[in-house]
């Protein structure tokens, strides 16, 4: 059952209640992780973040920044998405799987000014419960963007880049979270990083440490006591960081619905381990 009160946070069981609905999105946050024949929720779309985002070569600046205004309205043509249309989207459970791809929807639909987009709780094991599952078919069920012209976001200040976040870093103003696994914040190399540790000074986050045992989100009050400890701060403005910016994307939404002033460093720890100061 679901802990996390919010508005943009709801059960398996709201898909029942959408589910006969002409104007709802559900959006399988998936995507490249799911494989052809896995099991999906039959209203679904497949999609992931490397459909809506930037994609520069890994290492590079432009790897997981948004996409303009622009590109999303064709997107949204394709998802027959309009102003009125609530979205739904889910990914897998946590903490066994998955990157809080899910929050990375809800990072992305923010950005865009669409406010009506919520994900499932407790991700897809979940929903599998509802019985209204089918066999996922690349094919016909993943979203095909391959005519898109990408370009990327000038306006998003939900984000930081790197240019700015080295003349940061150092700021007692700011704080950054390092939101990998712990192993990979103490150094081990897990996703192809050119080096291994963490951004220096950095707090370790770990998404999936937000999530209890049965891969529910925990009760704001749980998840308030785990940032008082590591001493993160409201009057201070938060710099979220993994990988490629997925994970990130996640803990920035939740820290918001927390009251923190948060930004998302897009290109994440895959671009600054090449440029910045990194620690073990």
């Amino acid at each position: 059952m679901s802990k996390f009160l919010s508005n943009k946070v709801v059960e398996a069981a709201y898909l029942l209640k959408v589910r006969d609905k002409k104007n709802v999105v559900i959006i399988d946050a998936r995507g490249n992780m799911l494989d052809d024949g896995g099991k999906m929720y039959d209203k679904a779309k497949v999609i992931d973040w490397t459909d809506i985002s930037v994609l520069g070569d890994f290492g590079s600046e432009n790897l997981g920044k948004l996409l303009s205004k622009e590109n999303y309205k064709e997107i949204f043509k394709k998802l027959k998405i309009n102003e009125e249309t609530e979205v739904i989207a889910y990914g897998f459970t946590m903490p066994k799987a998955g990157f809080g791809d899910e929050g990375r929807i809800i990072y992305t639909f923010d950005y865009i000014g669409h406010k009506n987009v919520k994900f499932i709780d407790g991700g897809f094991d979940e929903i599998e419960k509802l019985g209204y599952n089918k066999f996922y078919n690349k094919e016909n069920d993943r979203l095909d963007l391959t005519d898109l012209k990408r370009e990327e976001a000038t306006d998003n200040k939900s984000s930081i880049f790197t240019e700015e976040l080295l003349k940061v870093v150092e700021n007692e103003k700011y704080q950054i979270i390092d939101t990998r696994l712990q192993v990979e914040y103490n150094g081990r190399v897990i996703y192809g990083e050119n080096k291994a540790g963490h951004i220096k000074n950095a707090i370790s986050l770990p998404f999936n440490s937000l999530v209890d045992d049965k891969g529910f989100l925990k009760s704001k009050k749980e998840i308030e006591e785990i940032l008082i400890n590591k001493k993160i701060e409201k009057n201070k403005t938060q710099i979220t960081y993994c990988t490629t910016g997925v994970r990130a994307s996640y803990v920035a939404f939740i820290l918001k619905e927390l009251g923190y002033n948060v930004k998302n460093y897009e290109p994440s720890f895959a671009r600054f381990c090449n440029v910045g100061e990194i620690e073990k």
